[in-house]
Parts: C-alpha cells; structure tokens; sequence
C-alpha cells in the first residue's frame, strides 16, 4: 500500500509548498475508446500468438495459450496506449502523484516503485513537479464512476480541463492517498 504520510513528504519535497495535507496517486483519465480499440488489438494479436506458442505443446496448450496470450496482448497494448495519451500531454507516465494544499493543486511525477507501488520499468521515472496552480484559478468537479472517482480540473481562464482518476476501492494499494484528495478537493 501507498504510505499517505510518505506521498504528502515527498510532494512537500518536491513543491516546496509545506502547506501540503493531502496526495495521492492518481490516472489520467482514459480515453475508453481508443483503449478499446488498442485492447481488441492486442487481445487478437496476443491470442493468435499464445496459440501458436500453445499449439506446440498440446491441443490444451493451443487453448490456454490464445487465452493468456489474448490476455497479455489486451493489457500491453492499452497501457501502451496510455502512456502514448500521456505524453501528447506533456507527462512520463499515465500515473501522476496529485498533492493539495488549502491554496495550491500540485501534479508531480512520482518514481512509484519507490513508494511500492507495482510499475514497470518503463512506467518508473524521474521525480519532478509538472506544475502548480492556484486552487482560486481552477473549478474542480468530481464524478463518481464505480469504484473510481473522476476528478476534472478546469482552469477558469483558459478553460483547458485535465481529466485524472482516483480509486477508492479498499483492495486498491492507492485508495487511502487518493481518499485524502478527494476530500480534499471538495473544500
């Protein structure tokens, strides 16, 4: 699990805001069609792969093979998919660390593997502060989606509005740190 008192230490670090009371790790919001799209794809590649693969060892394999391969294919080509929306939109990953203090809304890249969070390799990056902005320059609105909390972020000036995703599942290793900025967000 997501240490929350960790993830606030190390907004507080890297924002130098040391107002920060709340943070958590939070998505950029899908684009659920092109994840469709990607995720069919992959699915279809990555099961005609596992049943060739399968089909050399057993009729069974050929069978157990197209459902793994299906499988992995789905889940690489959309988290491919994710990091490619991510970075048409100036970030490392699809996974950002959201800080809050009661002026500031912080957005940092966070090196997950060292809060424990499973990532792979090419998802582990540098830590730095994408941007800080003025709570009073920003109208924030929370949609209830599952289990899972969009949070729209929209700058009153430009109207520009970033889309984020927080999980609030209490399987998730991500729920508390996510739990606290929403919160957060709502005052």
């Amino acid at each position: 699990m997501s240490d929350v008192p960790e993830l606030i230490s190390t907004a507080k670090r890297l924002s130098g805001d040391g107002a920060i009371h709340a943070a958590g790790i939070f998505a950029l919001k899908d684009q659920y069609l092109k994840l469709g799209l990607w995720g069919t794809f992959g699915g279809v590649v990555g099961g005609a792969a596992g049943e060739q693969l399968g089909a050399v060892a057993s009729s069974t394999g050929a069978a157990v093979g197209g459902t793994v391969g299906d499988a992995v294919g789905t889940v690489s080509f959309q988290n491919k998919e994710r990091m490619n929306e991510a970075q048409k939109q100036g970030f490392d990953s699809y996974r950002v660390l959201v800080a809050v203090s009661d002026s500031k809304i912080h957005l940092l890249d966070q090196n997950f593997s060292a809060l424990g969070v499973s990532q792979t390799a090419a998802e582990t990056g540098t830590t730095k502060l994408y941007f800080s902005i003025d709570r009073a320059s920003v109208e924030v609105k929370i949609k209830k989606f599952g289990l899972s909390r969009r949070v729209y972020i929209k700058h009153l000036e430009s109207c520009e509005t970033l889309g984020l995703q927080g999980n609030i599942s209490p399987l998730s290793s991500v729920s508390n740190g996510d739990k606290t900025v929403l919160e957060a967000l709502k005052t």
